[in-house]
């Protein structure tokens, strides 16, 4: 393979990029104005030179061991290359997200196989995929030594290929300088786009944006809580909190969850949360605003100096035992390095090769700790049951909800594949898990533990299932009611239940233990981002966060923030919508991801 041929196979490679790069825009949608389509025809081709000019380089350095090297080195890179963009293309499509160091550590970590779940009709399709890629590549291999043009050719593609990267990161830098929603918005699209900015060269320069552009968080040390807490419990409630991963507002039914739906109409003092939002569309965000009541931005610094929540600080200066059994592993994600750090011999995971064994495997463990714990001592009960997230159950379980379908195949999935089956499937998997609970309420109220504990049942996050009929399957790739809206029921003695129709969050959850469980005095901002839940003060704005984005919900709008500073507007169905959510709700909660930082 000749210094020419390498050239064209790169040429090749990049216009086959900026094709398959539409995709992201099929997806995401083309920004209709002259600026954003101008943008677009430059930060395609423009993202996708990067890679052309590396993979240009590499193969230059073959060549210098020989033609035949440089020809394997093309097949080899160029396949590598192609097949990383085409599931990149497969993952953003799915969850609007793309393929980082984060998920393929997940992905392979000890938790891959219980994550994701896929049949096997899927890895035959991926087999046949890897296939077609590798002989579209070696086919481009072949065009690239028929082409024959010379060197004006190369060198006109030269220039024109400066001339759009110039373009394209020079129109980035207007366009983060004037923060234009335009550019903005777009950048997120293609995958590790990091085009250049110059705020302070044209700043320096004399020229003056439009609005300042959004600012990062301010780092510093952590300030968690804001002062020392201050807490006399006057009796020791044990508490159970019960967690469903994917968990679903309106599966909450006599029909899906007969057990859990009849405990809480048969219990005096059972609350039912109807308009209550998880703090993420994932479970790391979910169980994190959950656990600390502060947002999952500040995971990555509570987890460097693992820093437990407030929540579990107090608890074991009061003596509580800890009963920390998850079905799912808690070491991937890292919940072992920062929500349940520092508790001695933690069970990391759950026996069983189905995630509804590992369900089983986990409230049976927590059943063996209450037959030998003390009595005399309070206990802080965690249970995560996982077998919604797959839609899992038993094959012999008398499933009700029919027909339902088999385990998924995204590959399969489009905007007009009927969720029907899918949903039943659903449905079925949270009916299995609603016996589960059944067992565990008859167990506590066998032991005379109904009376002296506080039992919370919530999800980490929901679960959409084509739901708006734009091709949403799962968690994590928007802000929508579907993967944000999650049940909450408390069981607190003493206390008189009922149903409780005001806006809550994850948020207000800590806050409710810590004031009237603990009985800690300390103001709420000192420790969190929500409010007491059984206050019905208004929560003017609530905080979602995914693993790359930021949203804010104000009411049924809710306006996303992503890491460039564009804001998209949705309602709570996901349709784009004229207006954000007001300048002042914005302003207040980009507050909050300093607020703990000294």
């Amino acid at each position: 393979m000749s210094f020419k041929n390498i050239f064209w196979f790169c040429f090749a490679e990049l216009v086959l990029w900026s094709a398959l790069s539409l995709a992201y825009f099929f997806v995401s949608g083309f920004y209709p104005t002259t600026l954003g389509t101008l943008f677009t025809l430059l930060f395609i081709p423009g993202n996708s030179l990067m890679f052309a000019a590396g993979l240009f380089i590499l193969l230059v350095l073959l060549r210098c061991a020989g033609p035949r090297a440089a020809w394997w080195g093309a097949l080899t890179l160029g396949t590598l290359l192609n097949l990383v963009l085409l599931l990149d293309i497969f993952i953003y499509s799915q969850y609007r997200f793309h393929l980082s160091i984060a998920m393929l550590q997940l992905f392979f970590g000890p938790a891959g196989r219980e994550i994701f779940v896929f049949p096997v009709s899927m890895y035959i399709l991926t087999a046949v995929s890897v296939l077609l890629i590798v002989a579209g590549t070696r086919a481009l291999a072949g065009l690239a030594r028929k082409i024959t043009w010379g060197r004006k050719a190369v060198i006109c593609i030269c220039m024109l290929s400066v001339f759009i990267f110039a373009g394209y990161n020079a129109l980035y830098a207007w366009g983060k300088f004037m923060a234009s929603p335009a550019i903005l918005t777009q950048v997120t699209y293609l995958p590790w786009a990091q085009p250049f900015s110059m705020n302070r060269r044209l700043r320096k320069m004399g020229f003056e944006p439009k609005s300042n552009p959004y600012s990062a968080p301010k780092s510093g040390t952590l300030r968690y809580p804001h002062a020392p807490m201050s807490c006399n419990p006057h009796e020791k409630f044990n508490i159970l909190l019960v967690l469903i991963d994917s968990w679903r507002a309106d599966s909450f039914t006599p029909q899906v969850m007969p057990h859990l739906y009849n405990a809480y109409k048969n219990s005096p003092d059972a609350f039912y949360f109807t308009d209550h939002l998880s703090g993420g569309n994932a479970t790391e965000a979910g169980v994190f605003s959950l656990m600390y009541s502060i947002p999952y931005a500040y995971w990555d610094t509570v987890t460097a100096t693992k820093t437990r929540p407030i929540l579990m600080d107090e608890l074991d200066k009061e003596g509580y035992d800890f009963a920390i059994y998850a079905s799912g592993r808690l070491d991937s994600p890292e919940f072992n390095q920062n929500v349940f750090s520092h508790i001695p011999q933690l069970r990391i995971n759950s026996d069983g090769t189905a995630k509804w064994q590992r369900d089983e495997d986990a409230q049976q463990d927590f059943l063996d700790f209450l037959n030998g714990h003390n009595n005399h001592k309070p206990f802080f009960g965690f249970l995560f049951y996982d077998s919604a997230h797959a839609q899992d159950f038993p094959a012999d379980y008398a499933a009700p909800f029919t027909p339902y379908s088999e385990q998924m195949n995204y590959l399969l999935l489009t905007k007009n594949t009927d969720p029907a089956p899918y949903m039943n499937r659903y449905k079925n998997s949270v009916h299995y898990i609603d016996s589960l609970i059944g067992q565990l309420f008859t167990e506590l109220k066998e032991r005379g533990l109904d009376k002296n504990t506080i039992i919370i049942v919530t999800g980490d996050h929901g679960q959409e299932i084509n739901d708006t009929r734009h091709n949403f399957w799962g968690h994590n790739s928007n802000f929508a009611k579907y993967q944000t809206h999650v049940p909450l029921l408390v069981w607190w003695p003493g206390m008189k239940g009922g149903e409780k129709t005001y806006r809550t969050s994850h948020y207000d959850v800590v806050p409710a233990l810590l004031t009237h469980a603990l009985n800690c005095s300390n103001p709420t901002r000192d420790y969190s981002s929500g409010y007491d839940l059984f206050s019905s003060v208004v929560r003017p704005w609530t905080l979602i966060l995914s693993y790359t984005n930021k949203a804010v919900r104000e009411g049924n709008l809710i306006s996303v923030l992503n890491n460039y500073g564009g804001i998209t507007n949705y309602d709570e169905n996901f349709v784009p919508a004229e207006n954000s959510v007001s300048s002042a709700a914005l302003g207040e909660s980009l507050k909050e991801f300093s607020h703990f930082y000294k």
